[in-house]
């Protein structure tokens, strides 16, 4: 990709982002019309969350701290959405 390639894509990005509430919504109105059960939900957002932390910058957060986000179980997952949930809970 060439420098002006990736100006246009990071313009694009920014015009276009959307706010946690936007994205939120567009969660609960898919998994709403899908009408997805807890269990799917809970199965869903952990493989969200998988995905995300295999994504280069968090990845390479994740190793400072030496954790191998590719070897971690469904229980480490869950422990830390439930630590970072809570650390932004405590900002709102």
């Amino acid at each position: 990709m060439n420098r002006f390639q990736k100006q246009k894509i990071d313009q694009y990005l920014k015009e276009h982002k959307q706010s946690l509430d936007d994205i939120q919504q567009a969660f609960i109105d898919a998994l709403t019309i899908n009408q997805v059960s807890n269990e799917q939900a809970a199965a869903l957002m952990v493989a969200i969350m998988r995905n995300l932390m295999l994504m280069p910058h968090n990845a390479k957060q994740l190793q400072a701290l030496g954790i191998e986000p590719s070897k971690l179980s469904i229980d480490a997952v869950t422990e830390l959405i439930n630590v970072w949930a809570r650390e932004y809970a405590k900002n709102l």
